[in-house]
């Protein structure tokens, strides 16, 4: 592995990717999202994203756009539950125009009042939208009753009501409070210089005096119902129980048990439940690992008169995996970890943000033989284990959307998986 990182005096992490490619990824990752909110910014995390790109000192958001696109490059952000970042893709000979932009994005956006308003109707347009995807809404719905009243548990758009009413002060103090140097990571993954790269960093990020103060978000896990009377021609289910945090050690036999599941044409779900019973045209397991809690579930699109069939028969399906896996069902799951891992590493933009989170989350870099060890180790047995230790004090979650919805608010959810 050809990277190297350094943790700069002012508290910064700084990391290389050496990558023979004719281009530079080059990202800013916070280890702050919409975890760090209370609960009058909800939202707040996602539209200071947005505000960094429609003004700095130096720049307009019409400059800051063309100056990247003039050289042929792209730049983004997104927002998450625990990180924000600002990324950009250049030739590496423009990659000193990249980091320069970053910096600037980072150090003196100015959130203009006008953009802000402007920016506000965007966001809640974008919170409508959200609304109006009943396959987005099912999951925001899940994790609003399974971490209820917890920063978690509320959606990253915020709300209409939140969004309304933030000013230009309060995103200067979520930024002020967030964007510290030893919260940030800058990565790279590229064909460049890496001493020159680091020094580059240094003068650039400097003078980021930001007073950043962890807080360490414990998260409570709530069974319950939420159903959605939506007309609508599917319902939409998403089923789960409280998974793993990002940094178990049986996060790898988690993954492996949701593909087994549910994660792809020919897992247990997908053969049964479409295949073989034709209910439905989507359905899947998915994990999700934050650093307080974790969800593990599945997804599925029905049509109404189907939907007791279907939870009925998908629950089967999770009650069989704790007395049976094949030899066949392990190789294959552990085939797909591994080829999605190394196609993963064949792109510098996800290698720098692998690599970021993997300083967020541990303080180290975690090695990709490291990775494949990890996968290779994975058993029958270790699944076994993670079953047993999240199936039998399990207290599921049961959000649906679609046709008369509620009434499923009858059955008791925490007696689903006996």
């Amino acid at each position: 592995m050809n990277v190297e990182f350094k943790i700069l005096d002012s508290g910064l992490t700084v990391l290389h990717d050496q990558m023979d490619v004719e281009s530079t990824s080059v990202g800013v990752y916070i280890g702050s999202g919409s975890t760090q909110e209370k609960k009058h910014e909800c939202g707040i995390a996602h539209m200071l994203e947005h505000m960094a790109f429609k003004g700095t000192e130096n720049r307009n958001a019409e400059k800051i756009a063309r100056e990247i696109e003039d050289v042929g490059g792209d730049i983004n952000a997104y927002t998450s539950k625990e990180v924000t970042a600002y990324y950009l893709k250049v030739l590496k000979e423009n990659t000193n125009l990249g980091i320069d932009i970053l910096s600037d994005i980072i150090k003196n956006s100015t959130f203009p009042k006008d953009e802000i308003e402007r920016e506000r109707g965007v966001i809640i347009s974008e919170i409508g939208q959200s609304y109006d995807a009943p396959d987005d809404r099912v999951f925001e719905n899940f994790t609003s009753t399974a971490f209820k009243n917890q920063s978690i548990g509320r959606p990253i758009l915020g709300t209409k009501e939140t969004v309304s009413n933030f000013q230009q002060d309060d995103l200067k103090s979520f930024l002020t409070a967030n964007y510290a140097p030893e919260n940030m990571v800058v990565a790279s993954s590229g064909n460049i210089d890496r001493d020159r790269f680091f020094k580059t960093i240094e003068e650039k990020f400097s003078n980021i005096n930001n007073n950043f103060k962890h807080i360490e978000k414990l998260s409570k896990w709530n069974s319950g119902f939420y159903g959605e009377d939506r007309d609508l021609e599917q319902t939409q289910l998403v089923f789960g129980i409280e998974g793993l945090k990002n940094t178990d050690v049986d996060r790898y036999s988690l993954r492996a048990l949701a593909i087994i599941l549910g994660g792809g044409m020919s897992s247990r779900l997908f053969q049964e439940i479409r295949e073989k019973r034709g209910l439905c045209y989507s359905i899947f397991s998915f994990t999700q690992m934050q650093n307080s809690s974790g969800v593990f579930g599945f997804y599925a699109g029905t049509s109404p008169k189907d939907l007791n069939e279907l939870l009925e028969a998908s629950l089967n399906e999770w009650k069989n995996i704790k007395h049976f896996i094949s030899n066949d069902e392990l190789i294959r799951a552990k085939a797909q970890m591994r080829s999605g891992f190394i196609m993963g590493q064949e792109s510098n933009g996800a290698r720098a943000e692998y690599y970021a989170k993997s300083m967020i989350n541990f303080g180290k870099l975690i090695k990709t033989k490291e990775v494949i060890n990890k996968i290779e180790n994975i058993s029958i047995s270790s699944i076994h284990n993670v079953i047993e230790k999240l199936f039998t004090s399990a207290n599921p979650v049961l959000s649906v959307i679609g046709p008369d919805a509620s009434s499923f608010k009858t059955l008791n959810v925490n007696n689903l998986l006996n």
